[in-house]
């Protein structure tokens, strides 16, 4: 039995999924839940306990436990394997998949040239002459000697290949370092890529260096003040935060995140208490590091610069935690331009700040008034030009109702006039794939066969699978077919046993159609009943079109006339 065999056979799906998901439930004989994956109203996530896999039918997300822990934690499969063998009490022997090993062997080599140059830069800027410059920045950021060894911020030498000398003697080479973003190409020359630069390192969630962000500090106009390491086999900028690592714990305390735009904005803030802070990775604050967020917190407080491009970059990320379905607020920093030169100037202000966080829709509502003559009609238009669209991203109906009130008062208009402009604002396209309501009602199938796969469900998780009024010739689909013969055939329950008997895709659909959710249905015989009479009356509709098609070839019309005339009867009773 190889690692993963062992490990999955020592797991149970539903409580591994528990402990990151409290709303699961069960179904039938299913469990549902509202998908961790994706965000959504009504639950569409479903667990399967006989086949021990999970599936969204929102997004789409579907696998094992070990996929699951894979993709909550946001780990490659070798440590997603670690972590599941943990939960089961199972020591790992390395008899595991074959996995390509040229490209794990990069990973963890790439690994070793971060955190060496991480120790390289952080010993230069707290040893070395070379790092003099950098202290004096450091000390003028207020940046202090815990802070430093914490982070492991460094400096990079103006020197042009002092990193470089340094890892070839550790046995890299300029290729390789190239392709990392350690060193860079320059009119036919590898050197260093960060140069004269105070450094941070970003760190993954398990602590391990994959990148770095470099400020610049010396003089000239044409380098960039910021400068990040470029995408890699273990850096996805779009994916982290910055600051994830040493914040996770403060996260899951205090249950609400506080997301800057500086690196450095971070680090004053460690350095006065609050450690629950992270920040986008150079980009704008993405939907993927929304989704990262709320593995951790259920609540987001904005602590933007307080410019335009900050107020711009404020309306987008409230949008996005929005559609993530996390709550939100703004850390009003009026006075100052950045968390950093608060927590500096008055740092006794940042927790009280925090505590007196606003409504963000609220909060903008007053800050976008600041450039328009809110006494003219022109100024009221522009002005509900860019408020509308905010109010219109809000989903929570009570509290947008709330806004339409209070922009009602701002604009001087009724409540009626702001709903009716509202309506015409362009809604988020967020993929929808919410269950059909099951009740009194069959489910009314939208695509082909889904009739079919919500009676086999139906079947499957009922008491008996033998005991069916519908015969196998009554469903469309040569699969369904296949299913229901050996569903009815099988042991009770025994779906590993179905399983066996299909190909690889037939599995894939089988499985889909297992994990139907069919809890709503209260009167199972009854709902059976009604299927077994609207599958049969398909199966006589689709028989009599092809007995119609055939009356034109076949000689023995008779015959045909008669089958057709046996069906209409039957069709009608």
């Amino acid at each position: 039995m190889t690692d993963i065999e062992l490990v999955k056979s020592k797991l149970d799906i539903v409580e591994v999924i528990s402990s990151y998901v409290p709303t699961v439930t069960r179904a039938g004989a299913n469990y549902r839940a509202l998908c961790p994956f994706h965000n959504e109203k009504s639950p569409s996530f479903m667990i399967n306990p006989s086949l021990q896999i999970f599936k969204c039918f929102g997004c789409g997300k579907a696998g094992d436990a070990i996929a699951f822990i894979q993709e909550i934690e946001r780990l490659e499969f070798p440590e997603a394997l670690k972590v599941a063998a943990e939960k089961a009490g199972v020591e790992l022997t390395g008899r595991s998949v074959q996995k390509d090993e040229k490209l794990e062997a990069e990973k963890k080599r790439l690994i070793e040239a971060n955190e060496l140059t991480a120790k390289f830069y952080h010993y230069i800027l707290q040893s070395h002459k070379m790092g003099k410059a950098g202290r004096d920045y450091a000390l003028k950021r207020q940046i202090d000697g815990e802070r430093m060894v914490k982070f492991m911020v460094g400096f990079a030498p103006i020197q042009n290949d002092a990193l470089k000398k340094f890892l070839i003697s550790k046995g890299f080479n300029e290729k390789e370092l190239v392709k990392w973003g350690l060193l860079v190409e320059r009119n036919g020359k590898n050197i260093d890529k960060f140069r004269n630069r105070l450094m941070q390192c970003i760190f993954n969630i398990r602590g391990d260096v994959v990148g770095f962000s470099g400020r610049y500090i010396g003089t000239s106009k044409e380098a960039p003040k910021y400068l990040n390491s470029p995408e890699t086999l273990v850096y996805k900028k779009n994916e982290m935060l910055y600051g994830l690592f040493h914040a996770k714990e403060a996260l899951r305390k205090e249950k609400f995140a506080i997301l800057v735009e500086g690196n450095i904005d971070i680090l004053s803030s460690h350095r006065v208490g609050i450690e629950n802070i992270v920040a986008p990775l150079g980009t704008a604050f993405t939907k993927n590091q929304a989704t990262l967020l709320k593995r951790y917190v259920d609540e987001v407080y904005f602590s933007f610069d307080t410019d335009s491009a900050g107020t711009k970059a404020l309306i987008r990320g409230m949008e996005i935690l929005e559609e993530a379905g996390l709550k939100h607020k703004v850390i009003d920093l009026t006075g100052y331009q950045d968390a950093d030169q608060l927590i500096c100037t008055k740092p006794e202000e940042w927790p009280e700040r925090i505590k007196n966080a606003k409504d963000t829709v609220e909060y903008l509502m007053i800050k976008l008034q600041e450039p328009y003559d809110m006494g003219s009609a022109e100024g009221k238009k522009a002005y509900s030009s860019v408020v509308l669209p905010i109010v219109a991203s809000v989903k929570d109906s009570v509290s947008r109702n709330q806004y339409v009130k209070d922009l009602s008062l701002n604009l001087e208009v009724p409540p009626d006039t702001i709903i009716n402009l509202l309506s015409h604002q362009k809604k988020s396209a967020l993929p929808r794939n919410e269950n059909a309501e099951v009740g009194n009602e069959v489910v009314k199938p939208s695509q082909k066969n889904e009739l079919e796969e919500f009676f086999l469900s139906l079947l499957m998780q009922g008491d008996s699978m033998s005991e069916v009024g519908v015969k196998k010739e009554w469903l469309e689909s040569p699969l369904n077919q296949k299913i229901m013969e050996l569903v009815t055939s099988s042991t009770e329950g025994d779906f590993s046993e179905i399983e066996s008997k299909l190909t690889e895709e037939e599995r894939k659909s089988f499985e889909n159609i297992l994990m139907i959710d069919v809890s709503g249905v209260k009167d199972r015989k009854g709902e059976m009943e009604k299927l077994s009479k609207r599958l049969k009356k398909d199966f006589l509709k689709r028989e009599i079109l092809r007995l119609r098609s055939e009356l034109r070839k076949t000689l023995d019309k008779d015959k045909v006339i008669s089958q057709i005339d046996t069906y209409v009867k039957e069709l009608s009773k």
